[in-house]
């Protein structure tokens, strides 16, 4: 069975990947830093969720010399000039996700621009070094209140407008179809399946 290298310590989020692969009847041993016994990660320093993604895909591909995916992965939202963007995870790092949502929420409770994207770009070397990205992108809002247990980071305060729920609401059916993520690891499946 082929193998692909999870450029990720992030269990929700591999969990994630693994649940949609699934979904898509893709047939992959996939395998990630914990697998090796491997706590050490690169430095994430680049200046866009491209740039990040490369940095962690580059650093396990050669590491670990395997097909190797990595994303990166944040919330934008309008109101904060595209913040927390690729900061998302070291957003308020003193916080858990729970306080960062209670934080955004109070910053913004009279606010009426409420747009915000959850954005995802994946970077894929595969075993020749070829070098592929691919990008998905949820369009919603930020929510008045948190809600919904289903999900992890900022799902409880991001609204798909055409449910009128958040993510956490909709839980894992609506995000291994339709979140960012699933959108652009679907891309990965119809373009670089086979580059294993």
């Amino acid at each position: 069975m082929s193998k692909l290298f999870i450029a990720s310590n992030n269990k929700h989020k591999i969990e994630e990947i693994k649940d949609i692969l699934n979904r898509n009847d893709i047939d992959i041993d996939l395998v990630c830093p914990r697998d090796f016994n491997h706590v050490e990660e690169p430095e994430e320093d680049g200046k866009s969720f491209k740039e990040n993604a490369y940095i962690k895909a580059r650093y396990y591909h050669d590491l670990f010399n395997m097909p190797t995916i990595a994303d990166d992965s944040g919330i934008c939202i309008d109101y904060l000039n595209g913040l927390p963007g690729i900061h998302s995870a070291r957003f308020l790092p003193d916080m858990d996700y729970d306080e960062k949502c209670d934080f955004i929420i109070n910053l913004m409770k009279d606010i009426k621009n409420r747009n915000a994207q959850f954005v995802d770009c994946m970077c894929f070397i595969d075993k020749d070094n070829n070098v592929s990205y691919y990008e998905g992108i949820n369009e919603g809002t930020i929510a008045y209140k948190k809600a919904g247990s289903e999900g992890f980071g900022y799902d409880p305060i991001f609204v798909i407008p055409e449910f009128n729920k958040t993510e956490a609401e909709l839980g894992a059916d609506y995000k291994d179809e339709n979140s960012h993520r699933a959108k652009a690891l679907k891309k990965w499946i119809i373009d670089a399946k086979d580059r294993l």
